[in-house]
């Protein structure tokens, strides 16, 4: 330590004997100078120095700290408001889609098969694809396409002597067979009976007749006479199936595959059920386009109709 007597340079010091580091913040130290002094306070003489050194860094828990319950409850409005609207965009596109044009369809169709079926090739997923051809467009029936409207829909759009028509549930075949007067003119082929006993009355409907032309005279008068018993086969025209009973029911028998006659399917493809599933969107939709498919490729004059 220096002290004031040895320095020769003519002024007077008067410093405390203590250690540098001993000072606090608030203490003041004398500095003489001929007749005046300075008196300096330590923590007064302190000043911040305004440098991004000195800025208090936000820590990691003040970033991480969790949000009010407005805050919260306003992300989950915004959240939920989204993803409704998301919900009811999707919901119309699918209700909407029996109403589009066959490129519409197609293209829907197109874009479903490729999603279901990531692993395949392009040359693969062209054969799995659907033609604007094979669609008949159903865009001008302007009715609401409700379970009320679907006999005049099909009264519109049948021109074939038999039609198959495609549900997503056992439900919604008891619903449809209702809605087309019932047994007259219509089968339900379902879960609900037997496969083999949907099969053998397939058979019954389709087998072609084994008797002879005095027979089949003789069984015409007796009908045109209203005496006669009428021939099931020559009433019935609606087949109404879900995709999984109805490619059980062709991998039994090819009799839907016999003949040159139309035939029309018809695919009840605005119908969303509680999930809001179309049967496009429903776990049968894989079986629903495989067994399209197999009626184009085996059947001669197959339209495919969408409500």
């Amino acid at each position: 330590m220096v002290y004031a007597d040895d320095l020769d340079d003519g002024l007077d010091y008067q410093v405390n004997d203590v250690a540098e580091n001993e000072i606090s913040d608030n203490e003041s130290v004398t500095l003489a100078s001929g007749n005046e002094s300075d008196e300096v306070t330590i923590g007064e003489a302190k000043r911040p120095l305004d440098t991004d050194d000195h800025v208090k860094p936000v820590s990691a828990e003040d970033s991480e700290k969790p949000l009010s319950k407005r805050q919260k409850k306003l992300a989950n409005s915004s959240f939920y408001q989204k993803k409704l609207e998301r919900m009811e965009y999707e919901k119309s596109q699918k209700q909407n889609l029996p109403k589009g044009s066959t490129e519409k369809i197609v293209e829907y169709l197109a874009t479903s098969i490729r999603d279901k079926n990531p692993d395949l090739s392009a040359l693969e997923l062209d054969e799995l694809y659907f033609k604007k051809q094979d669609f008949i467009s159903t865009e001008r029936f302007e009715k609401e396409r409700t379970l009320d409207n679907f006999q005049d829909f099909i009264n519109n759009f049948s021109k074939s002597p038999r039609a198959i028509v495609l549900c997503q549930s056992n439900i919604r075949v008891a619903d449809i067979y209702r809605s087309l007067s019932g047994h007259q003119a219509a089968v339900k082929l379902f879960s609900k009976t037997k496969l083999k006993d949907d099969v053998t009355r397939v058979e019954s409907l389709l087998a072609p007749k084994k008797d002879s032309k005095s027979e089949k005279k003789k069984n015409n008068r007796f009908n045109k006479n209203g005496k006669g018993k009428t021939d099931p086969s020559a009433v019935v025209k609606y087949f109404i199936s879900t995709p999984n009973r109805l490619q059980k029911i062709v991998e039994s028998t090819d009799l839907f595959f016999q003949g040159k006659e139309k035939l029309d399917i018809f695919v009840d493809a605005s119908y969303l059920d509680p999930k809001n599933n179309t049967i496009f969107t429903s776990d049968d939709s894989a079986i629903l386009y495989n067994l399209l498919k197999e009626f184009l490729k085996k059947k001669t004059s197959v339209k495919i109709l969408l409500y």
